[in-house]
């Protein structure tokens, strides 16, 4: 019963986090729509994957690193700035539903390392480990706990946002549609950019 006590806070926080709009979940949505539900299953791994590898990270004191580090911060700053400006662009012109195969796609690897230079997924991880590793219990019971609150917030979140995209696409069935549907995603990703800036 205690762990459950321990846990409730802990699922609470990973899944509001996980489920608000945010770069991820723009890009897992933004491929459904254009790619489909199927095409976007490696980015759901890519994301769960990389979301768990950074908190395993953190929880082992890699996060203590990454804050006495000013300069690091601003370097990841700087390199998600960069990669979300470059896929907001993408987005933006992109003026059709695209099952080409030889049209360059995202892939697994690029999302999952993307989560390394992810500030909210660094952020909420962060603040997961410095909220809840508490000594209550073992540091491996911790440990365990929070991690499988990730997994169960990193998962559903994933796979709802690429669902939602993926019912969109029986709407946006004409060009003008899916290229006002691209701009909108790409300027919600570009409000992720100011956001890290700010």
């Amino acid at each position: 019963m205690e762990y459950i006590y321990f846990m409730a806070p802990i699922l609470t926080f990973a899944m509001t986090a996980a489920i608000t709009p945010g770069p991820n979940n723009i890009i897992l949505s933004t491929n459904a729509v254009n790619y489909g539900f199927k095409a976007t299953i490696p980015l759901i791994f890519g994301v769960f994957f990389g979301v768990l590898s950074v908190l395993t990270l953190i929880l082992l004191g890699i996060g203590e690193i990454y804050q006495s580090l000013p300069s690091l911060k601003i370097f990841i700053k700087i390199i998600a700035t960069i990669f979300l400006t470059y896929l907001a662009y993408k987005i933006f012109v992109s003026s059709n539903f695209s099952d080409v195969k030889n049209k360059k796609k995202f892939t697994f690897k690029d999302i999952f390392f993307f989560q390394l230079i992810n500030p909210k997924s660094v952020t909420v991880c962060m603040s997961s480990t410095a909220l809840f590793v508490q000594g209550h219990f073992s540091f491996l019971e911790e440990f365990i706990m929070i991690f499988v609150c990730f997994i169960i917030s990193t998962s559903t979140s994933a796979v709802t946002w690429a669902v939602i995209g993926h019912s969109f696409r029986k709407y946006l069935n004409d060009k003008r549609k899916i290229i006002f549907f691209n701009r909108i995603m790409a300027l919600l990703l570009l409000g992720c950019v100011i956001y890290i800036i700010l």
